[in-house]
């Protein structure tokens, strides 16, 4: 009797086997597997988010008022300084390329050892609207030149800045701004930005506030590396750094009697020095607050400034705060690239800063460079969340690499991120389970960007980042990664474990970087 028939195999016969499938859940450099590596930079996520710590939201906004209210007592002790003004606070510091400095020393900080989390904050110090003042941008690098008027409303600039304004112009720049020492009234009261908000990455509408009470006492003197009382043991930070920058500026500084007539234009380098003066000066005159966090570092590395914040607890966290003079621009310059993948971009976007820049050379060392962090915090919120982990699980892996050193590769990395949303689908950046493979791309764009040299940046056509010093040294790090990215990335989850429980602090030291 023949046999019943489904289809075309007897219904009592095994199953017909399944069509061959391809491993493709393999990396090919190293033999991971992709599935364990997204597994690592899920838990890695997990265990790195701020939001989800303890009692975070108390630490931090506690962290922001005593930082801001700070910033209000550097007003009071020198009245250039902007009363209110809109502060741009990034997750991260400058060491996990929140922005691009240049190739400027970044001081010897680690986190984990030195600092359970990092912020970035920009603080306008001057505004580009309504000074008549001009910005001219080098044609072959991304600094640029500020060139104060003499005179507004009966004032003299130069003379109100001749403390922080440094060479001429080089030659070989376009003028790309300049504003007209026009409109109302109203708008000319000030030469600096003075809105009343900040913006961060998670609330742009937070209302600024302060916290006077928790900041008084005397003035004292100034220096560049500032030690206050904490309990936790803290080495001190070796003088040689700083020191370092001061020598660098050896034949920028201007006699008081030439600035004037030789050097109209506003000098970072020097805007840096004010401000860590002024910032120094108030911050050693406080007097500690039960209940407060507590001030126990300050120090100035080339054009910013970083200080430590120790919060009550408990658990006690060490947070570490980058503050960068910026001069706010408003407009956009010309020759900017747009961004189709990201769609249209708010209108609030169109203005840029120009922040300190880390070159060597004596015309980069007294030229400002041009930052977009603020299109590049829209852009953020337009990127898919499993190529946002996947960038972090990839800035985790680096940070070992580039401690202490003055390579730019941290934002190179970042710059990546948004050159990869133009190159790949979004459905496929969208898929959590690519999260792995996006990783191990990231990493390895970088290593040909190391061995090139150079990115192109990403908002100014024919203009080029450069990788720096060490780069070489850092390629072969990179490679050792490559071999066993989830290793690394375990040692990534647990650094940040000890990270999210706080208090395990060692102290700030190791000499010069």
């Amino acid at each position: 009797m023949a046999s019943a028939v489904w289809g075309s195999v007897p219904w009592w016969g095994p199953p017909p086997p399944a069509p061959a499938r391809p491993l493709t859940d393999l990396d090919f450099c190293s033999g991971a597997q992709l599935q364990e590596l997204t597994q690592l930079i899920q838990e890695l996520g997990v265990q790195e988010s701020w939001n989800d710590g303890p009692q975070p939201g108390a630490d931090l906004l506690r962290a922001k008022d005593f930082v801001f209210s700070l910033l209000g007592l550097v007003h009071r002790q020198d009245p250039r300084f902007p009363s209110q003004a809109e502060l741009l606070l990034l997750r991260g510091g400058v060491r996990e390329g929140s922005l691009d400095l240049g190739h400027a020393p970044l001081g010897p900080y680690a986190r984990g050892p030195h600092y359970d989390a990092g912020f970035t904050l920009l603080v306008p110090v001057f505004s580009l609207e309504g000074t008549g003042s001009e910005l001219q941008l080098d044609r072959e690098s991304c600094y640029a030149w500020l060139r104060l008027p003499e005179l507004v409303l009966g004032t003299s600039l130069h003379e109100a800045w001749q403390d922080c304004l440094g060479p001429p112009v080089p030659g070989g720049c376009d003028l790309i701004h300049q504003t007209e020492n026009e409109g109302s009234p109203k708008d000319k009261q000030s030469s600096v930005v003075q809105p009343s908000s900040y913006i961060t990455e998670s609330d742009p509408s937070i209302v600024l506030e302060k916290s006077p009470s928790d900041l008084s006492g005397p003035e004292s003197s100034q220096h560049d590396v500032t030690h206050f009382g904490s309990s936790e043991p803290m080495q001190e930070v070796s003088t040689g750094i700083v020191e370092a920058t001061v020598d660098g500026l050896e034949g920028l500084v201007p006699q008081a009697s030439e600035v004037r007539e030789a050097w109209p234009t506003l000098c970072p380098a020097q805007v840096a020095a004010w401000f860590f003066a002024t910032l120094a000066t108030v911050a050693e005159s406080l007097i500690p607050v039960p209940g407060a966090p507590r001030l126990v570092h300050a120090a100035r590395h080339a054009g910013f400034t970083t200080i430590l914040l120790a919060t009550p607890g408990p658990p006690r966290r060490l947070l570490l705060f980058d503050l960068i003079p910026v001069v706010s621009v408003a407009g956009w310059p010309e020759g900017a690239r747009s961004h189709s993948w990201a769609g249209p971009l708010a209108s609030e976007s169109a203005s840029f800063y120009l922040v300190p820049g880390g070159g060597t050379k004596q015309q980069e060392a007294s030229g400002w460079q041009l930052c977009f962090a603020r299109q590049e915090l829209a852009l953020k919120t337009r990127i898919p969340a499993p190529l946002l982990q996947a960038h972090a699980a990839a800035q985790a892996l680096l940070r070992p690499l580039v401690a202490g050193t003055r390579t730019a590769a941290p934002y190179l990395l970042r710059t990546l991120l948004y050159w990869a949303c133009e190159r790949l689908p979004a459905l496929y950046l969208a898929r959590p389970e690519n999260a792995g493979a996006c990783c191990l791309g990231l990493l390895d764009e970088l290593g040909r960007v190391l061995e090139a040299g150079t990115l192109p940046h990403y908002f100014l056509s024919g203009r080029k980042l450069h990788a720096g010093e060490g780069s070489a040294s850092l390629l072969g790090a990179l490679v050792e990664l490559r071999g066993d990215p989830a290793r690394a990335l375990r040692a990534a989850v647990e650094e940040a474990k000890v990270a999210r429980k706080g208090g395990g602090l060692a102290g700030v030291g190791g000499g010069a970087h």
